[in-house]
């Protein structure tokens, strides 16, 4: 299944609503790659076991403790760019990629894309009753109510931290 969305950071219909600068975005997802447990539902714990660092790419190999199982991922930090993250399959779950690049069609106006690659889950002996349709439109509607929630802690990150972080107002 391939399935992409994209998420407005900065409307510029909505004045209420205080602007991130690219920085602050860029630091919300480099938190989401440290500490994924204040971004992603069930997930009880979280080891970066490998680090590595070429040229503006960080890449991090991770350990994701769903208490009855455990996947391991490796997540590229593409400097105020993008992130890469890839899962090998496992017994829960067939191989995926997400991407989520930042992107600035205006200035200030920043989107969030989000794109999966999923392979198909390994069946478990039995098979089910829902098609395989019904099971990637479920898939995708989580993915989206994730995304939401992980702009939202962005947002919040961003709002809690200010000395450290631009000025995150803009006035229209």
């Amino acid at each position: 299944m391939k399935f992409e969305h994209l998420v407005q950071i900065n409307d510029p219909s909505l004045p209420g609503i205080d602007w991130l600068t690219r920085q602050q975005l860029w630091f919300g997802l480099v938190a989401r790659a440290w500490k994924p447990t204040r971004f992603v539902l069930g997930l009880e714990d979280a080891q970066v076991m490998q680090t590595s660092q070429e040229g503006n790419i960080t890449t991090l190999a991770r350990v994701l403790n769903y208490g009855p199982f455990q996947i391991e991922d490796t997540i590229e930090l593409i400097e105020e760019d993008r992130t890469e993250t890839r899962i090998v399959a496992n017994q829960f779950c067939g191989d995926s990629t997400l991407t989520i690049s930042i992107e600035e069609p205006e200035s200030g106006e920043l989107w969030l894309r989000f794109q999966y690659q999923v392979s198909d889950v390994p069946s478990s002996p039995g098979g089910s009753e829902v098609s395989s349709h019904d099971v990637d439109e479920i898939r995708k509607q989580a993915y989206r109510a994730a995304d939401i929630d992980t702009v939202r802690m962005i947002r919040e990150l961003a709002m809690a931290m200010p000395a450290q972080l631009p000025d995150n107002r803009k006035d229209h």
